[in-house]
């Protein structure tokens, strides 16, 4: 695994800007570098062994065949989510995360299995539903599909779970902790690291700071193929 962050890349994209001072979590304060005008800076000198030690984490992960869950709920994410999901052939919530999703999941499954069934149904060439039925389950399947589209094909509960602002998506955490799964979090100056396995302390709002996160941790799961070829290619030696 060869990827390099330096300060100057999360600088640059913003992933110093915490949060408004009076909304922090005293249990970020290590991670504090000091605040310019009522807002609080995170110091990336201490975040940057934090995102190498979750990266490399991560990879070994990928590399063990671990499939991740790529968790958030603000509407500025929603893409990035997806497709850093799609593209490492994991899964994803980025639009409402349900009590019970994790630990729950029997009750989750016979959802999904129902939205498999709408999509049989709408897709079928025979049917013996008249349009207005088609077109209520169409609506039902639109709402299903918001909230389990990106887990339709998770057969069990995920082996590591990625959560871009531990705060927000609390019940997510809780829900992790409950089943031991380890949690890789981006932690901002209102969340509360201890909860997390890998924190990342760094900017959980902003768009540019989020991708330039999650496209490393995006390279490190992909590269993980070229290690297992490689590895495959000297025991064949």
């Amino acid at each position: 695994m060869e990827i390099e962050i330096s300060l100057e890349d999360l600088l640059k994209n913003g992933s110093h800007f915490g949060h408004n001072k009076k909304r922090w979590n005293p249990k970020m304060e290590k991670y504090i570098y000091g605040e310019k005008n009522g807002t609080h800076i995170l110091d990336l000198r201490k975040s940057l062994p934090l995102i190498e030690n979750a990266l490399k984490f991560a990879h070994e992960s990928a590399k063990n065949k671990k499939k991740f869950l790529f968790v958030s709920t603000k509407k500025q994410h929603s893409e990035i989510v997806e497709t850093i999901a799609k593209e490492t052939n994991n899964y994803y919530v980025n639009f409402r995360w349900l009590g019970g999703m994790i630990t729950n999941w029997n009750t989750v499954k016979n959802s999904i299995n129902t939205l498999n069934n709408y999509d049989g149904i709408l897709k079928s060439d025979d049917t013996v539903f008249t349009k207005k039925e088609l077109s209520d389950i169409e609506k039902k399947k639109i709402r299903l599909d918001k909230t389990l589209g990106g887990i339709i094909e998770m057969k069990s509960t995920p082996d590591v779970i990625f959560i871009i602002d531990t705060n927000r998506e609390h019940i997510a955490v809780l829900e992790a902790k409950k089943l031991g799964i380890p949690i890789i979090g981006i932690v901002d100056t209102n969340c509360d690291p201890e909860l997390i396995d890998y924190p990342i302390p760094a900017n959980d709002d902003g768009v540019k700071s989020v991708q330039f996160i999650l496209d490393n941790f995006k390279k490190v799961l992909i590269s993980k193929n070229d290690d297992t070829s490689s590895e495959d290619s000297n025991k064949n030696e």
